[in-house]
């Protein structure tokens, strides 16, 4: 696509409504291969501000992500503008209420084991879920789950011009863009942006948020003419579940995986001396969740630590925690290991990509939460341990382990290519194993890069690319 081929600059509009998301998508070469700013004219809209300035070098420009709550033009002033604000932040809460319900009616009808597992959990436990938009009460459901008409009647409602908010129309109205893409295309934050695309006649490509998403998040957002896709199994997902034509869909693999095939390799003594490891230690990684899907974590990690400084594994071994980059109470979580000998903290980075690559290229082991973490780590071809934990002072459907009781992860419990802690006996026999062997199923690992990883040669963007110039030709 040139200027020459087109007469004119294509114009794109870029919604990234979360921080990771924006991460993944902005630390690619994916604005550079879209010609940003010399074949395009791209305009990115992220909720972080640190993200204009890579923005801007790319050559796009970046606009803030559109919240009710937080979002306030120059002029809003006086006690009228409040009261403005405030209805329309209780009509975006109303959605987001309904949003919850959709959600819900679309995931029994499914039949998604994971969410009715879910269900079943204590109520302080779903609170926190409920808290992040997720319908873990029964009354989303009411009247009539089961009720495939009743499902529709409110999907029409939901999609209407009540969840239409005017400094959103007006950005893409300014904009004109000859494309949107959209990702997270089954969340609330999109609704606003998808319904001003409809009501101003722009095309949308979606890009699917991550593996879990068609089996957790509801329903796909109406207007999309083509979505791109982590591998098959999300593919066929979305086909079975969300009734959207295969043609529509296509694999391109993992974004954030480019870089590991791209980025010349950091030596293990730069990441030692980076992290504060001594040269001749091996290491392993403790890459820790967000805060509502480890709670467990601090203890494990407490348990492990004291085990390694007892020389569990031998005298040359750090452990190092990754915090998880959208912690921000990781002191609160954390700072107790600050002080422990042969334990090394690493704060959360929304940054570049390779310093994580790097620490899991040369981890002797990575241990992880039912987190997509582990995938990085079968990318790298490194050992890898899922927290399954069976804590019995908890009730049985309120224990880590019941995470991978969803969809996405569960079949990854019957493959061979990771090993799974469900106790700190079973997780010390897992990390001894690896440690003494790190080619211990190495084949196994390349049958999950096969399944969940679709092509892992560093062209995600390319193909995402390829898929914008193809809607604008």
């Amino acid at each position: 696509m040139s200027q020459a081929d087109t007469g004119t600059h294509k114009k794109l509009l870029v919604i990234l409504p979360s921080p990771l998301m924006a991460r993944n998508f902005l630390r690619t070469d994916i604005l550079r291969l879209l010609g940003s700013g010399e074949e395009a004219e791209i305009t990115v809209v992220s909720p972080n501000p640190d993200d204009r300035e890579l923005v801007e070098k790319s050559g796009a420009s970046w606009q803030p992500y559109f919240h009710p709550r937080r979002s306030r033009a120059a002029e809003e002033q006086g006690i009228l503008a409040q009261l403005l604000r405030a209805g329309r932040y209780a009509r975006y809460l109303a959605g987001l209420f309904l949003h919850m319900g959709l959600t819900y009616r679309i995931n029994t009808l499914s039949g998604f084991e994971g969410f009715s597992a879910r269900l079943r959990q204590s109520l302080s436990l779903r609170k926190t879920y409920m808290r992040e938009g997720l319908p873990m009460s029964r009354l989303f459901g009411f009247p009539f789950p089961k009720s495939r008409p009743l499902y529709r009647f409110l999907y029409r409602c939901y999609y209407q011009r009540w969840q239409s908010f005017g400094p959103v129309e007006k950005l893409i109205a300014q904009v004109k863009p000859d494309l949107m893409i959209l990702s997270m295309v089954q969340t609330h934050m999109v609704t606003p942006y998808a319904l001003a695309a409809r009501q101003l006649k722009v095309r949308i490509l979606g890009i699917n948020g991550s593996w879990d998403q068609p089996t957790t998040k509801g329903p796909v957002c109406p207007g999309i003419e083509r979505i791109v896709v982590q591998n098959g199994i999300v593919q066929d997902e979305l086909i079975r579940y969300h009734q959207i034509a295969p043609e529509k869909i296509t694999p391109i693999g993992w974004l954030q995986m480019d870089g590991y095939v791209h980025q010349s390799e950091v030596a293990r003594s730069e990441v030692l001396r980076r992290a504060g490891i001594p040269g001749a230690h091996r290491y392993i990684l403790f890459a820790a969740n967000a805060p509502r899907l480890g709670v467990h974590e601090p203890e494990v990690f407490r348990q492990l630590a004291l085990q390694v400084q007892a020389n569990a594994f031998g005298a040359d071994l750090t452990l190092v925690c990754r915090c998880h980059p959208q912690d921000r109470d990781w002191r609160a979580r954390w700072g107790f290991a600050l002080a422990m000998e042969r334990v090394v903290v690493d704060p959360p980075d929304l940054g570049p990509l390779g310093h994580l690559a790097a620490m899991v290229r040369h981890a002797g082991v990575v241990i992880a939460s039912a987190g997509s973490i582990n995938l990085d780590a079968v990318a790298l071809d490194t050992p890898t341990i899922g927290l399954a934990w069976e804590d019995p002072a908890l009730p049985y459907w309120d224990r880590p382990a019941r995470a991978y009781d969803l969809e996405h992860l569960r079949e990854l419990r019957h493959e061979s290519g990771m090993m799974f802690a469900r106790d700190l006996a079973e997780l010390l026999a897992a990390c001894a194993r690896y440690l003494a062997d790190p080619d211990a199923d190495a084949q196994g690992r390349e049958r999950l890069r096969q399944r969940y990883l679709y092509r892992l040669d560093g062209g995600a963007a390319a193909r995402l690319a390829n898929e914008v110039k193809e809607m604008l030709a």
